[in-house]
């Protein structure tokens, strides 16, 4: 009967630690982006019904380089992870990008701040997805672009050695 307890006891601890959110060193719990967008906000939903899911607030105009500039919410409404950093472009009411500076991971594991872009890359081509890093000199620092049947799914920006952006489905110019 003790070595039944103790399995069961070694058990439980092991399912805490399985189903426990993802933390990074003590920090704060991060969120897993999907392809198609994160916790109750999908790519293409209205801005009506994304408002509405409480997890943006702060509207704001985005980035006037190309034509009309997009709407931007940042992710700080009531019902928003507060370890989130990013933000909600929508384009003509619909939402278009999702990117993050800090609290997600993919899928795959690429963790906003501690992963680098050759690893980002390496992961998602392990994952059977297109994906590849350039340096670009006006920006100081290397896109990550990965693709799925030939459409952007992910982007990723590192300024230094590690991914400081990640979105779905490109990181915007401006961010």
């Amino acid at each position: 009967m003790r070595r039944l307890s103790r399995a069961l006891g070694l058990a439980a601890l092991v399912g805490a630690a399985l189903w426990a959110p993802a933390t990074a060193a003590g920090g704060p719990a991060t969120t897993v982006l999907r392809l198609d967008g994160i916790g109750p906000l999908h790519l293409g939903m209205t801005r009506t019904a994304a408002v509405a899911t409480g997890w943006l607030a702060s509207r704001s105009p985005g980035c006037p380089l190309s034509g009309t500039p997009p709407i931007t919410y940042r992710f700080t409404g009531a019902k928003a992870p507060r370890a989130i950093k990013g933000s909600a472009e929508f384009v003509g009411d619909r939402l278009s990008t999702l990117s993050f500076t800090g609290g997600v991971r993919t899928s795959t594991g690429v963790t906003v701040g501690r992963t680098t872009a050759a690893r980002m890359v390496a992961r998602y081509r392990a994952a059977g997805f297109t994906a590849s890093a350039r340096f670009e000199s006006t920006f100081q620092g290397t896109f990550v672009r990965v693709r799925r049947h030939g459409r952007d799914v992910v982007g990723g920006f590192a300024d230094s050695s590690v991914v400081t952006i990640v979105a779905i489905p490109v990181v915007p110019v401006c961010e």
